[in-house]
């Protein structure tokens, strides 16, 4: 990521985490590397978050390091790029946070850093979400047997060596020639 950002210093981009902790992490070390970052995650108050958007927004700020809590509703159109530090839960959000990059039509980029142990870190955020507290122990086992099976699905995406745009496609009920000529496992 340090090298990433060192290569596109004055572009503005995203950068996701799963957690509040890797936005912190990820935050302090590239503000340290001198890097103009901002942060957006659910555990900032709410003047904060404000604040960091419109820093971000306004292009005080050229990197928001964030979680998927920051994103809707945000139409940036100069975002160059869009780097995920881990992988998102399901190829649904993938492709909301995706479509941050390259809204204004110029060439942007992509880039999802995957370890298996995102896996193991998005079961554990999706076992323990708060808001399944509402719903019956069967529909809590139909909805977590769905979230489970958009996460294989996610990391089927990762872990793929054919056509990134084709898996996209598919997952969304749509056809795709062989190869794309663009993603990186066409170009590889």
């Amino acid at each position: 990521i340090r090298n990433y950002m060192e290569a596109h210093r004055e572009d503005s981009g995203i950068i996701y985490c799963a957690t509040r902790k890797g936005v912190d992490e990820l935050y302090l070390y590239l503000e340290n590397l001198g890097f103009s970052v901002g942060r957006y995650h659910a555990g900032m108050g709410t003047e904060a978050r404000r604040q960091g958007q419109e820093e971000f927004i306004y292009d005080r700020t050229k990197v928001m390091i964030a979680t998927n809590a920051f994103g809707m509703g945000i139409d940036k159109s100069n975002v160059r790029y869009v780097l995920h530090f881990n992988m998102p839960q399901s190829m649904e959000n993938y492709y909301q946070e995706a479509g941050r990059a390259g809204r204004d039509g110029a060439p942007a980029e992509c880039i999802l850093y995957y370890s298996p142990q995102d896996t193991v870190i998005n079961r554990y955020l999706l076992e323990s979400k708060e808001s399944y507290r509402e719903y019956t122990a069967e529909e809590l086992r139909i909805i977590q047997s769905r979230d489970m099976e958009r996460l294989r699905k996610m990391e089927g995406y990762c872990t793929t060596t054919k056509c990134l745009r084709g898996y996209i496609l598919n997952y969304f009920g749509e056809q795709a020639g062989e190869n794309c000529g663009n993603c990186s496992n066409c170009l590889e």
